[in-house]
């Protein structure tokens, strides 16, 4: 058994509650260090008449979308159950999601559903090109720049002991910016990216949820903790 309660940190622009509460009723002491932060950016809508599809990689790409509130009449793709929620909420319909959350599995999946029409990227400044590699026709539009904070980043670094879940590369290259290594620290991370953000920096990934979520993340740690 463990001597204190382990700690779990989430370090994404926002704090799942529900997860959040997840983890404390499992016994866990829950941080909340965000690494990152999006601003939307002053930017023109392009014509969305050109376009079959929009196509989302992240809750916040979904987010900024959605404060701008445009008519579209193109189909909507989202690499994750939360980025679809976020459009659900605000009454678009989402028509296609890979069967891993995942932008790696939604370019294998992704091709054969679009066909030939022509697709959006709606996007953050930082956002991997993955979904570039697709042979399809994409345009671009970026809706928000993303900012590290770092003196979030330099508290982190300093701590050992505890479990950070890591919800970006962004944010991975915000800890180690900061000096933060992985020697004395548990990770897990949400999708394959933020994964392969770690392991190159010289960390490992501990916990590996089969769907990546913060739900199925916290229910992960869980079943290899000892508090938990």
């Amino acid at each position: 058994m463990c001597k204190k309660k382990p700690v779990i940190i989430f370090t994404g622009s926002r704090l799942p509650k529900e997860a959040a509460e997840l983890a404390q009723q499992n016994g866990a002491q829950v941080e909340y260090f965000p690494l990152i932060e999006t601003v939307l950016r002053n930017t023109y809508a392009p014509d969305f008449e050109r376009y079959g599809w929009l196509i989302f990689t992240s809750r916040n790409s979904a987010q900024a979308f959605c404060k701008l509130r445009p008519e579209i009449h193109a189909k909507i793709a989202a690499v994750g159950d939360k980025t679809a929620e976020m459009l659900e909420e605000h009454g678009y319909t989402v028509d296609f999601i890979p069967s891993t959350f995942s932008a790696d599995v939604f370019v294998q999946e992704f091709p054969d559903i679009a066909g030939k029409e022509r697709c959006l990227l709606v996007r953050g400044a930082l956002a991997k090109d993955t979904i570039l590699s697709m042979p399809l026709a994409i345009d671009e539009w970026t809706v928000y720049d993303t900012v590290k904070k770092h003196s979030n980043a330099q508290a982190l670094a300093g701590m050992s002991d505890v479990t950070i879940i890591f919800a970006s590369p962004s944010a991975v290259s915000a800890y180690t910016e900061a000096g933060g290594n992985f020697k004395n620290i548990k990770t897990a991370a949400i999708g394959h990216i933020t994964e392969r953000a770690i392991t190159e920096a010289g960390g490992e990934v501990d916990f590996r949820p089969e769907t990546y979520t913060y739900f199925e993340i916290i229910q992960t740690i869980a079943k290899g903790s000892c508090n938990l």
